[in-house]
């Protein structure tokens, strides 16, 4: 596995984690998390594990990891000491618009963290124009931690609200029905009928054209 990490000049903000697997497949998913943790080019933290691991389920190549604040901490308690540009960090914003223009899937996994310095809405307008997905909300009508949620966890539209059930459905993930638990009642994905079954590439691509 390729394994690429972005940090500042002293070490403290990590900008972006990469992981590439597959040289066949181009396809690559990013994934916006709350901050990192300690993964960088050569070890891995669990945030990173189940990105990867959801990743390699769902059939892409690579995947890319960015943040709402970049600086590396183990807890959120530590970014609410610091300021909104200390805990965000100064090139924050260029590498996480950067990791959502050519990617085929989007995915929103911050948890309840995104009130904090209202960053959720800040980042909900970089992608305005682009699908954004989330695999579950919380009570606070956030998109599920990346740590919260199942690996068979359902996909669903992320609006400005809340997600959307069954609109832009993701047919390639049959079983993601099975064993996650919502927290409120939501309709169950339903593959899109086709004459002919299209493979898990082809629906990728289909989605985003």
């Amino acid at each position: 596995m390729k394994r690429e990490a972005i940090f500042d000049e002293t070490g403290t903000y990590r900008y972006s984690l990469t992981r590439k697997w597959s040289e066949e497949n181009d396809r690559k998913v990013t994934f916006i998390l709350a901050y990192p943790n300690h993964a960088n080019e050569y070890k891995e933290d669990p945030a990173v594990r189940k990105c990867v691991e959801l990743a390699k389920k769902w059939g892409f190549g690579s995947l890319e990891i960015v943040h709402l604040f970049s600086y590396q901490t183990d807890h959120i308690s530590f970014l609410r000491t610091l300021t909104k540009q200390e805990a965000v960090g100064v090139n924050n914003d260029y590498y996480l618009l950067s990791a959502i223009e050519h990617v085929d899937l989007i995915i929103a996994a911050w948890g309840d963290y995104g009130s904090l310095y209202n960053r959720q809405d800040e980042i909900k307008q970089y992608i305005k124009n682009k699908p954004l997905y989330c695999l579950g909300i919380t009570k606070q009508l956030f998109p599920k931690h990346i740590l919260s949620v199942a690996a068979s966890a359902e996909l669903q539209r992320f609006a400005s609200k809340r997600p959307i059930k069954n609109e832009g459905t993701l047919t390639y993930i049959e079983d993601i029905n099975d064993s996650l638990i919502h927290e409120e009642p939501v309709e169950e994905i339903k593959p899109v009928e086709e004459e002919e079954p299209l493979t898990m590439i082809e629906e990728i691509v289909d989605m985003f054209r």
